[in-house]
């Protein structure tokens, strides 16, 4: 999943930020597909255009690929696994890959916790909480 460090460097998994929603599909090898123009959710300056699974040893993620509205261009992924049972392994894999994170924050009497990291080209931030599994969203810094 994100945390076996890639021999080519792509900014999420087989993506590179910039890619159009039908570059990420191909890129994908069939996991993600494109959403019918009518079912892309609109949030400016982002619209979702493509979803899909990816998987990576035990862990299995949803992920959610936003591009920018003007450039068509791939901005950010959503991902996360579907049961807190893989919680600890989903934290242990994104710390792995990028080492500890840079800011620990969150409502904690809330039973919530967000980690962060920052990468040259991205942010990250992955939440973890007592109603939902875990999730992350990974972000270009690029402009």
């Amino acid at each position: 999943m994100l945390l076996i460090a890639p021999a080519a460097r792509a900014d999420w998994q087989y993506t590179h930020w910039g890619m159009t929603p039908e570059q990420v599909v191909a890129a994908s090898k069939g996991t993600a597909k494109l959403l019918p123009e009518k079912d892309r959710p609109r949030l400016p300056p982002f619209v979702t255009a493509a979803k899909g699974d990816y998987q990576d040893g035990p862990l299995q993620l949803r992920a959610t690929f936003l591009f920018n509205i003007a450039t068509n261009g791939l901005t950010c992924v959503y991902y996360g696994v579907s049961n807190h049972v893989y919680d600890d392994a989903f934290k242990a894999a994104l710390t792995k890959q990028y080492g500890p994170p840079k800011t620990t924050s969150g409502p904690a009497f809330l039973g919530m916790t967000t980690l962060a990291w920052k990468t040259p080209t991205d942010q990250i931030e992955a939440t973890f909480s007592k109603d939902d599994p875990a999730h992350a969203e990974q972000c270009s810094l690029k402009k």
